[in-house]
């Protein structure tokens, strides 16, 4: 059975995922926080979680090796590492832009390119790339956040065009606010967020969907709208 790979694992939407498909599949994991790492590692034993900053290009690749060249078969792969920084574009410091691709974009990038020799040698699997609304809508309250997830749904949308005669499917996810630690002393009950379990579900949906079939991308906003 093919494992599954969670980037961002330890908190949020990454470890409602992993916790939905460890019900079923191998779970394999990164992380940058060590203390965050030691409770699931200690929570989840069979989970292989390792410690990993993807914004660092060679820690991305790293992971990447590590996973290539201990699991030969990948059902599915999350790319949902990610980071908020609340910014404009009138006051920022000029390397905020810098440190989101790195974080949002080129983190994918790095993990995606390293194991695309996995997929192609399977011909099957699953990649999801977990971007956001501001991907599609000006974004005053974190500008260079905005650019960087319209730059990873670009990355999702050629990875779909490129893959697809491989047999390997591409998803993107574009989210709204969602119950994570990006919105910890937000002025908004949980019930106002989408629920990390809600996007788990919804992954879990969508890999199990028939293989010529494709969710090329998804919009999940909470009900009673954006914040």
């Amino acid at each position: 059975m093919g494992v599954v790979v969670v980037t961002g694992l330890t908190r949020g939407v990454g470890y409602a995922l992993a916790r939905r498909f460890a019900e079923r599949y191998p779970i394999v994991g990164c992380g940058r926080d060590p203390d965050r790492i030691a409770k699931v590692r200690l929570a989840h034993p069979d989970w292989d979680v390792q410690q990993a900053d993807l914004a660092d290009r060679t820690q991305a690749e790293a992971f990447a090796t590590y996973v290539r060249s201990r699991y030969p078969e990948i059902a599915l792969l999350v790319n949902n590492a990610g980071a908020f920084r609340e910014s404009s574009l009138l006051t920022e410091p000029p390397d905020l832009q810098e440190a989101m691709l790195r974080t949002n974009l080129y983190s994918a990038y790095y993990v995606t390119r390293g194991l695309l020799p996995v997929f192609l040698a399977q011909k099957k699997g699953l990649i999801v790339l977990i971007s956001s609304i501001a991907a599609f809508l000006p974004y005053p309250r974190g500008a260079s956040y905005a650019v960087s997830k319209a730059a990873l749904r670009a990355l999702g949308r050629n990875l779909r065009y490129t893959l697809k005669d491989y047999g390997v499917a591409v998803t993107t996810i574009l989210l709204g606010a969602t119950y994570t630690d990006s919105w910890a002393g937000a002025p908004y009950p949980p019930e106002r967020f989408i629920p990390p379990e809600a996007v788990a579900d919804l992954v879990w949906t969508i890999a199990h969907l028939p293989p010529s079939a494709v969710v090329e991308e998804l919009v999940l906003r909470p009900l009673l709208g954006d914040l």
